[in-house]
């Protein structure tokens, strides 16, 4: 029985290495098995298919990451937690899972994951505009939305894979957070303001 799991554990670790090198479409079982120190054959015993493999690999960081956005998503909406405190917890999780991420973002076409990365940039977009809507801009700009959040993705990126450790990253994520929170406040100003402007502009002409 140990030494099943002991082989398991072996098939993930080059699966994964071996993914992260090729991506899921042109990774190969049989260097998966090679490295691992099996024949070809040993790795269906435990897995259904190569997809599954992968699966396997990333479904336990999927689970959690849900779990957890949804929880930091709650409590700044509630109030119990501020954005600073949720991006560090959500930084920390990212970075401790940085490999498995790169999977879900990077190498997943070709299985259950390849749409990964649209979801989360499509739950991020609807976060921020329930934000807007929150703090009292009602009406919504999409354009704008999608550039915001299409820079937060990167800036997440940068942390998780720029070469810093986890102290740094923690350092940097909360400097940004006060970097944010008062662009996030200027911006709601402008935002408030934008239609006023335009009242006053047609009434001068």
């Amino acid at each position: 029985m140990k030494e099943d799991h002991n082989v398991k554990e072996a098939l993930l670790k080059a699966g994964r290495e071996e993914f992260l090198d090729k991506g899921f479409e042109r990774a190969s079982l049989r260097k998966i098995c090679e490295k691992a120190g099996v024949t070809t054959g040993a790795v269906y015993f435990f897995f259904e298919s190569k997809e599954d493999l992968f699966h396997q690999i990333v479904a336990g960081t999927v689970k959690q990451l849900d779990s957890l956005a949804k929880e930091l998503t709650a409590e700044e909406f509630e109030g119990s937690s501020s954005s600073f405190a949720s991006d560090q917890k959500l930084m920390e999780f990212l970075w401790n899972n940085r490999r498995e991420v790169k999977l879900l973002l990077e190498k997943a076409e070709g299985t259950r994951y390849e749409t990964f990365k649209n979801e989360i940039f499509s739950q991020m977009e609807t976060n921020f505009s329930l934000f807007f809507q929150k703090y009292g801009n009602l009406k919504e700009d999409k354009n704008l939305t999608r550039v915001l959040v299409e820079m937060r993705m990167r800036g997440y990126m940068e942390l998780i894979y720029g070469g810093y450790s986890l102290e740094e990253v923690l350092r940097l994520s909360e400097l940004i957070g006060y970097y944010a929170d008062g662009g996030f406040q200027s911006l709601l100003e402008k935002l408030a303001k934008a239609p006023q402007a335009k009242q006053n502009k047609k009434q001068d002409m």
